[in-house]
């Protein structure tokens, strides 16, 4: 099973993946934006986009890595990233339910006021994109996009601690903890 946290940025994608990871100590977490990353180093800087949604490579390179990985160890996967343009989920996620895998999708929300809470407790401020950082300039445009049907299983985070996000995921994945 692959289980994919998405959520806008500073939601609690990384927090609840740590919690699933704690409980679930046979899964392999594997963070698509490391394969971003490893994208961009190979790119000169003329050819990086501003993010990795918008890379014409990183969706396909996305859904080979938890293809393979899938495969290659027969584990659960918890994949934490914010995949807010639907042609870009599309190309990672359609092509691995057509391959046989049981992808569930997890989006995490929370009002605009707590994300930008919570990514200012993380650290996160003013820089080159103005008064907010660049995540925090995303918030609006993830939950609007985020909040369509095509986006669900919707899991509203506001006011409720990560333990119990994880535990919502468990319950509805099936998957059970054994930590």
């Amino acid at each position: 099973m692959i289980v994919f946290v998405n959520g806008p940025f500073g939601v609690g994608k990384s927090t609840t993946t740590g919690l699933l990871a704690e409980r679930l100590p046979q899964a392999l977490v594997i963070n698509p934006e490391a394969i971003g990353h490893m994208l961009w180093a190979q790119l000169p800087e003329p050819l990086r986009t501003e993010e990795f949604e918008l890379e014409p490579v990183w969706p396909p390179l996305t859904h080979c890595m938890l293809d393979q990985a899938a495969r290659a160890y027969g584990r659960p996967i918890v994949v934490p990233m914010t995949v807010a343009r639907r042609k870009v989920f599309d190309r990672i996620v359609q092509p691995l339910r057509a391959a046989g895998h049981d992808v569930r999708h997890f989006t995490l929300l929370a009002t605009a006021a707590t994300i930008r809470e919570r990514l200012r407790e993380r650290g996160e401020g003013p820089d080159k994109w103005g008064p907010l950082s660049w995540e925090g300039n995303q918030v609006e445009r993830c939950l609007d996009a985020l909040r369509q049907p095509a986006f669900a299983d919707h899991i509203d985070t506001e006011d409720r601690p990560a333990t119990e996000i994880a535990d919502v995921i468990l319950t509805r994945t099936g998957l059970h903890a054994t930590a």
